[in-house]
């Protein structure tokens, strides 16, 4: 099966960074030609006046928190979990496929076709990732049993997980770790243990707030980065989600343990975490860094475009610097760099030949998009563009989107159960 991606203005995100006015041919789910594509396909796409991008890679989720959406604005993170937490418990299996499909559909709406997940019931994850055709990173959270919502032991539970997905050409799996306030060295061994053991990823929360950082002080006599480091967990399998709370020490120690953040602006200024994520310091340091928006509970919306304008003003206002975090910069963040903080830049995260075929084709034609040059079509992108601006998304060169219709899924009927299922949440 072929695709060609005829007339757009295509941002390769390569490693010259190269804009190239011309065509994208994709077949049997790769990239196998870009700029004059001189042949035909069994489907064209018409990107005239639009931009073809690498689909964004949003590194830090908790896609089934669709269903909470709005149950604990404007309050800070300490006060968001515990009302997370009653609504946790009662979920079923049904309820986390249904939240998951109903994040699948927004993120395929606005031009996202891979995300990181941190979560339980992640088959339920994996089973709405198939269904949409999305690119899923699936980490089953771990975190001691005193703490848990979750059926049975959690390190059981994600090692199952792990053993049961190994191999899908869509779901990569991995073990997740909620955080130092919930979990004990020896769940943060054992997690990291199973990583080793199954060769995967692992994920963690970090350094959200001033909280956590202060408390796990008061208890160990370390920050959370040294005291991780000193128990032998951080690694290069380790992707850490915010890092806010963080000291250049503590930047050096991410640095050399190979460790990689996902940056998650709008979620931390909604909570009100007040520190901002040293990014520049990261970068300059050699840690890779990636974009992430969290739940839907903090954040409400998943549209990268929405976090990576954040991202950009966020650092620019608090460093009274408007040069630094450039547009370019932002847009690796959710693109070429997520993917190299998941060690997958070699099959996605860029519109090179003979990579994975997980694209985005997006309109410049709109009034706030007008007038574009391909010089400055990148911070059109950042600074201006919206996720209702996508007009196509495809992943491994299947069509997901396009003219403003999800192909893969029943968008008004996940839409409908959505609300009946959190409807019977709220009221139980």
């Amino acid at each position: 099966m072929s695709l060609l991606l005829r007339g757009g203005l295509v941002i390769t995100q390569d490693e010259k960074r190269r804009v190239v006015s011309g065509d994208v041919l994709l077949e049997d789910g790769r990239i196998v030609a870009v700029g004059d594509v001189d042949q035909s396909a069994d489907d064209v796409i018409d990107c005239t006046g639009c931009a073809v991008l690498p689909g964004f890679i949003n590194l830090h989720q908790h896609v089934a928190n669709t269903l909470l959406r709005g149950v604990a604005d404007d309050v800070p993170l300490e006060e968001m979990l515990p009302r997370a937490s009653a609504i946790d418990a009662k979920l079923t299996r049904r309820d986390v496929q249904i939240g998951a499909l109903l994040g699948c559909v927004e993120m395929i709406r606005s031009g996202t076709t891979s995300f990181h997940d941190l979560f339980y019931w992640e088959d339920e994850v994996a089973r709405a990732v198939r269904e949409s055709g999305m690119r899923g990173f699936l980490s089953w959270v771990t975190l001691d049993e005193a703490f848990t919502t979750q059926h049975g032991n959690p390190l059981k539970n994600a090692d199952a997980f792990v053993a049961k997905q190994k191999d899908d050409p869509l779901v990569t799996p991995s073990v997740g770790v909620q955080g130092v306030y919930v979990a004990s060295e020896e769940t943060y061994a054992k997690a990291k243990e199973i990583a080793d053991r199954r060769d995967v990823r692992l994920h963690t929360h970090l350094s959200e707030t001033r909280g956590e950082v202060e408390g796990h002080r008061k208890r160990t006599g370390l920050r959370p980065v040294e005291w991780l480091e000193k128990i032998g967990f951080l690694g290069e399998r380790v992707t850490a989600a915010h890092c806010a709370w963080v000291t250049m020490n503590e930047v050096r120690a991410l640095a050399r343990c190979g460790v990689s953040v996902a940056h998650c602006p709008v979620s931390n200024m909604k909570l009100a975490s007040g520190g901002v994520a040293p990014v520049p310091e990261m970068l300059e340091a050699g840690v890779v860094v990636g974009l992430g928006t969290d739940s839907p509970i903090s954040n409400n919306g998943m549209d990268v475009f929405a976090d990576m304008k954040v991202a950009a003003l966020l650092h620019k206002a608090t460093r009274w610097d408007a040069k630094i975090m450039p547009a370019q910069t932002v847009f690796d963040l959710a693109t070429i760099h997520a993917a190299r903080a998941l060690h997958v830049e070699g099959e996605i995260g860029s519109i090179e030949v003979g990579k994975r075929a997980d694209l985005a084709v997006v309109s410049l034609k709109g009034a706030h998009t007008t007038p574009f040059y391909p010089e400055s079509v990148i911070r059109h992108l950042v600074y201006g563009g919206r996720g209702s601006d996508v007009q196509a998304t495809i992943v491994d060169g299947k069509v997901l989107m396009a003219g403003g219709v999800v192909r893969t899924l029943d968008e008004a009927d996940i839409i409908a159960r959505a609300q009946e299922t959190a409807r019977e949440l709220f009221e139980a």
